[in-house]
């Protein structure tokens, strides 16, 4: 029998939403699998929430790419991450003041080892080039809060293994989409897709969601219909997704009215 490939996604699922989410990735590994010769093993949510999944077969390797290409897949080992590499990290510890926002890139060896978004990086990508504005502020304007997935791009290494980040090109884009817009967001965190539907269902808001967006397994953006406002809509939609965390995005043209 063939060894068993190991391969860890870029995608995090803590408690309450670890079975649910499994659930729905199952049924997408379905679908990624039919017609190629892959058995997978086993899919678990391991250390620090990061999915693995064993398998193997003669068509692993290219299973292992279509989830590369669909998921993303954790660096885990610090030592073969290089300047440039792009990665998905999940902000952790953002209620922390710092000199930057912490992601989780999903690096466990030889020890686990979170990456800095730079307090002037944020300045300079999210904050009309520069400004002066503090990390609670821009992280609060754009919901970066425990959970939401980022695309970001090593920028340095410094001594004790620390790694920092930028945003990357399409990541800086989709925030300044958000500016450039003029709807109202959710930001849903803690909460698969198939559930914040469902609850979106059950209390009529479909008329009010222009478009509902997975982010990662765990994480979901609603854009609003035009006129719709963000707070009105968590309202009610926060009763019926009691484990999840729920964000407004409003941009700028209506904060200003």
């Amino acid at each position: 029998m063939a060894e068993l490939m190991k391969t860890v996604l870029s995608e995090k699922l803590e408690p309450p939403a670890s079975r649910p989410g499994l659930q729905e990735l199952e049924s997408d590994l379905e679908e990624i699998s039919s017609g190629l010769r892959i058995r997978i093993e086993k899919i678990e949510a391991g250390a620090g929430g990061w999915i693995s999944i064993d398998h193997d077969g003669e068509d692993s390797e290219v299973f292992t790419e279509i989830l590369k290409c669909q998921y993303g897949l954790a660096p885990v080992q610090f030592s073969k991450m290089e300047l440039g590499d792009t990665y998905r990290g999940f902000v952790v510890n953002s209620g922390e003041v710092g000199y930057g926002l912490y992601l989780d890139l999903g690096i466990i060896s030889p020890q686990r080892v979170d990456g800095l978004y730079p307090l002037h990086r944020m300045r300079s990508q999210l904050a009309d080039g520069g400004g002066v504005q503090s990390l609670r502020q821009i992280a609060r304007r754009f919901c970066l809060h425990d959970g939401l997935p980022l695309r970001v791009r090593i920028e340095g290494f410094e001594n004790a293994g620390k790694v920092t980040l930028a945003l990357t090109d399409r990541q800086e884009s989709h925030f300044k989409d958000w500016e450039r817009y003029p709807f109202d967001r959710v930001v849903v965190l803690g909460s698969t897709i198939n559930s914040v539907r469902r609850a979106i269902e059950r209390t009529g808001l479909a008329k009010d969601v222009v478009r509902v967006e997975r982010l990662s397994l765990a994480s979901t953006i609603l854009i609003c219909k035009l006129g719709t406002e963000a707070p009105g809509v968590i309202s009610e939609l926060g009763p019926h997704l009691a484990t999840a965390k729920l964000y407004s995005y409003i941009p700028k043209a209506r904060c200003k009215t």
